[in-house]
């Protein structure tokens, strides 16, 4: 059953004759004609009598109806995609807990007070998991460490991050190689970048592998860290922003590991829906104007 044809069904009733509705639809009557059998044909009634005026049949009171609603969500799917109006509906995202703690009290508030109508959706993970999500369509966007994740998805950088080490004690400076084998380190599970450079930085040190407890939680990290658990890597504005909750402590890492790149990762723009491309083209995003950096990992 086509929108066209309960469109012409429509003009017929309202015009009252075949031939007025062609005429207002800027067609020929045989179109008309053509059209109201073939829907006649798909339900098997006749919703029609044809008579001058025209009169709707029982069947084609109830078909009227249909084909109204029919038509208001024709239409709202087409203001929906193509814009005409306020932005509705649902947007999907996904953050790292850090970026969630931290950087998205800023931004989504701001986006909420704008486009009020659309209802916000967040869940947090490590950011492997995430682009799973996104490629997988369960996510509209995501928050993640800025890499190179191959076709079919884009990155706009947002967030420059300084990577510390934790602790809940005072620090001089990075352990040295004997005590980090001596130390547990506290993080995220896997596909979470800070995870990995801890890897890398054993290794740079000349360090065995450490105990990594794997904690479901940013507080859970940060409390059990704060108690002599053991050390974290995590971003510098994380441990600011907790530290008039939790007694932390941190020392900066070598260059190469603390600087990291928080991106907002999307599939391709033409597939964007109308609450996301708002969202993505609003003043509450900043732009880094800039390439994205390989990650270390996939957080």
């Amino acid at each position: 059953m086509l929108i066209r044809s309960l469109e012409i069904f429509q003009a017929v009733v309202e015009s009252g004759s075949f031939s007025a509705a062609a005429e207002s639809l800027h067609t020929v009557q045989s179109n008309v004609t053509a059209h109201i059998k073939k829907l006649e044909s798909e339900l098997g009634v006749r919703v029609l009598e044809r008579r001058n005026p025209v009169a709707l049949t029982s069947a084609g009171h109830q078909l009227l109806g249909y084909a109204r609603r029919i038509g208001d969500l024709h239409n709202e799917a087409l203001n929906h995609f193509k814009g005409g109006g306020e932005p509705t509906g649902e947007l999907r995202l996904g953050s790292m807990e850090t970026t969630a703690a931290v950087h998205l009290p800023k931004v989504l508030p701001a986006f909420s007070r704008r486009w009020p109508a659309v209802s916000l959706n967040l869940r947090t993970s490590p950011s492997a998991c995430l682009l799973d999500e996104l490629r997988e369509g369960r996510l509209d966007a995501a928050f993640v460490i800025a890499g190179n994740v191959g076709d079919g998805l884009i990155m706009r950088p947002v967030f420059r991050e300084r990577l510390v080490l934790v602790s809940g004690r005072p620090l001089d400076g990075v352990p040295c190689a004997a005590e980090l084998s001596r130390t547990s380190f506290l993080s995220f599970r896997q596909g979470c970048g800070y995870r990995q450079t801890v890897s890398v930085l054993l290794a740079e040190q000349g360090a065995p592998p450490a105990p990594i407890h794997e904690l479901g939680s940013l507080d859970a990290i940060l409390g059990c860290v704060s108690a002599g658990m053991g050390l974290a890597v995590l971003p510098e504005s994380t441990v600011l922003q907790y530290r008039h909750r939790y007694p932390l402590h941190s020392v900066a890492l070598p260059e190469a590991l603390s600087a990291v790149t928080t991106a907002i990762a999307t599939a391709e723009e033409e597939t964007w829906s109308r609450p996301l491309r708002a969202f993505m083209e609003g003043s509450w995003l900043p732009d880094l104007d800039e390439p994205s950096r390989p990650a270390l990992a996939s957080v």
